[in-house]
């Protein structure tokens, strides 16, 4: 008992050693955080906007990108909270349920992420290789898992609540030797479950989908969508969550079991501040893949370029001539539902603008950019 007492000592004084000066943080996390909240929110929202307006048959790929963004909001709508916790000087004055729902928010949109992320090559791969298994009930049903798995794996974060020190009331901060070492088991399980084996999916689903393409007669814009695809996951994998597990198991590990090495753990906690905002950055590079691989973004933006221009005398005469047929995403949609399952290819899915046909004038670059990627 003595010697857990000690322990328990020698951590909280380590804990306030490193703390001592780190009020440089609190401007970092309110920068970064009002820019994720921005970019995150705008993004994520039209993302939701296009997929549910303008795409009417979904398909798979579609499906986890649409959870993917409802996982990201669900974080994003929790920041604000955060933004004026640090923006006071880490004051919490929110109350303690907040506190709780805030901390369980971030873990529970970052591993839905992730599994969201691995269901969506897992999708991708076997619509290539063996289509037939893919439909959008059995996606669908996966999605449905995934909510419920992270929802009860992320639940023991919801026993992080609000702590007074120093008279003032603090919230994501551990309290005590039993609150650290709860933390750092629950990180080896995380750790495990919820960052290694998807990553390991992901690279072993994408390795077959690479092996795939190239050993059999793919055309070119299939092979730059699939390539984009891999090099938009993988960044969000290694810029994102491979940094901040990697600093979050060291950081646990050395407090619990080393919290007399005071110069490791100052650097440990600088460490914590780069790795967490680029944690949180996620809900800004999600965004990318619903551009280049969500349905109904070309011809929706494309749409929007064509009501913020003026139409020309020469489009309007030759409309009116019949020598140029126009057809909206809803004219898509009603000739896809007419064609039998096995007559509707991938590109058909995911460049409805291959059917619509746009005045040269109307064209958008940047649209145009992406569907050459795509």
């Amino acid at each position: 008992m003595q010697i857990e007492n000690e322990t328990h000592q020698r951590l909280k004084d380590a804990s306030r050693r490193v703390d001592a000066g780190d009020e440089y943080k609190y401007g970092i996390y309110t920068t970064v955080y009002c820019v994720v909240l921005v970019i995150g929110l705008i993004s994520n929202l039209t993302a939701l906007y296009v997929f549910c307006r303008h795409v009417k048959k979904k398909r798979a790929a579609t499906i986890c990108l649409l959870n993917l963004a409802v996982a990201d909001l669900l974080f994003l709508l929790t920041l604000p909270f955060r933004i004026s916790y640090y923006h006071s000087g880490a004051s919490w004055s929110f109350g303690d349920v907040m506190c709780r729902i805030s901390v369980c928010a971030f873990y529970f949109s970052m591993y839905a992420s992730i599994f969201f992320l691995t269901l969506l090559s897992i999708c991708r791969y076997l619509a290539i290789v063996r289509p037939h298994q893919v439909n959008i009930k059995n996606t669908t049903l996966m999605c449905v898992l995934i909510w419920v798995v992270t929802c009860a794996s992320s639940s023991p974060f919801i026993l992080s609540g609000t702590i007074v020190r120093d008279n003032i009331t603090r919230c994501f901060e551990p309290n005590g030797l039993s609150s650290w070492t709860r933390i750092m088991y629950m990180n080896y399980v995380a750790l495990i479950l919820g960052f290694l084996l998807p990553f390991g999916a992901i690279l072993f689903f994408n390795g077959l989908l690479i092996k795939h393409i190239t050993r059999n007669a793919v055309r070119i814009s299939r092979i730059k969508k699939h390539v984009t695809m891999i090099v938009l996951v993988l960044l969000v994998f290694c810029v994102c969550f491979l940094p901040y597990h990697t600093q979050r198991t060291l950081h646990l590990h050395y407090l619990v079991h080393h919290p007399n090495s005071f110069a490791l753990h100052r650097v440990l906690q600088k460490t914590v501040v780069a790795t967490l905002c680029l944690a949180v950055t996620n809900s800004c590079l999600d965004p990318l893949l619903y551009v280049f691989l969500g349905q109904g973004f070309k011809s929706w933006g494309r749409l929007l370029c064509n009501k913020t221009k003026p139409p020309s005398s020469t489009n309007s005469s030759a409309t009116k001539n019949g020598d140029l047929r126009t057809k909206t995403i809803e004219d898509f949609d009603v000739e896809m539902a007419t064609l039998p399952p096995e007559q509707i290819t991938d590109d058909m899915h995911d460049d409805p603008g291959g059917i619509l046909t746009y005045p040269e004038s109307q064209q958008c670059p940047i649209l145009d950019h992406v569907a050459n990627v795509r």
